[in-house]
């Protein structure tokens, strides 16, 4: 089942997105947050400590570009590039229409 987008930043006004040019993130805290980054960012990382960053980032996602209902019309502006579907979930909640990025 895809998630709703506007709910879903409705309900967490502090999340944090990543956005890429083809594909973004929403998390319920920054990615400095996760309590593993110090150890995978060490020479001797371990798998295991991998294993429980990935755990950590995984549970902290909120959604992502494909887990989502589409918002907007798929033109430019919509959709997974550039953070389109945040875009257009944020437009909804403030009441603006975008057209065009």
């Amino acid at each position: 089942m895809k998630k709703n987008l506007v709910e879903i930043i409705k309900a967490n006004p502090t999340a944090v997105a990543i956005i890429d040019n083809d594909c973004w993130w929403l998390m319920r805290e920054p990615s400095e947050n996760n309590p593993y980054l110090a150890a995978v960012e060490s020479e001797d990382a371990s798998d295991e400590d991998w294993d429980k960053h990935d755990a950590w980032d995984e549970a902290n996602k909120l959604a992502n570009d494909r887990d989502i209902e589409p918002l907007g019309t798929g033109g430019y502006g919509s959709g997974c590039c550039y953070g389109g579907d945040i875009l257009q979930a944020l437009a909804q909640i403030v009441g603006l229409k975008v057209e065009s990025v």
